[in-house]
């Protein structure tokens, strides 16, 4: 790699991680030790994926929080989740936004249900319809 690449890459990783991949010939050794040092091996990817899920579940908006701070929470953790492997549809995502809401949106989430497929909404329209409401 030239020096200029060199200098990108130690600015994006930072200069803890930059010695270790600054060695590699290939980007995939430079992927590999990336992936190992930020997400651990396959066991610890699994377990944190776990835990993850469960935090999904687990989630709901709180009274006092506005939309878009619980959309942005809700957002990092399905992130997270895609960024361990989960393959999660948008259709999962909805349903769980829905039911994850306080009653004061139920009025939206009762005509949202029956106005709209909610196999075809995406996460952007019921994020859309959401604030339009709050």
């Amino acid at each position: 790699m030239d020096a200029k690449a060199l200098l990108f890459i130690q600015q994006g990783v930072g200069d803890n991680i930059f010695p270790r991949i600054m060695r590699t010939s290939k980007a995939k050794e430079a992927w590999d030790i990336l992936q190992q040092e930020f997400q651990g091996d396959k066991g610890t990817r699994s377990v944190k994926l776990q835990a993850l899920r469960r935090e999904l579940e687990n989630m709901k908006m709180k009274e006092n929080e506005t939309l878009n701070e619980f959309s942005s929470r809700f957002m990092e953790l399905v992130n997270q989740m895609k960024s361990y492997g989960e393959e999660i549809s948008d259709k999962r995502i909805v349903e769980k936004l829905l039911i994850s809401l306080p009653d004061k949106f139920d009025p939206i989430v009762a005509v949202i249900k029956e106005t709209k497929y909610l196999s075809l909404l995406n996460v952007q329209e019921l994020f859309g319809s959401l604030k339009t409401y709050e």
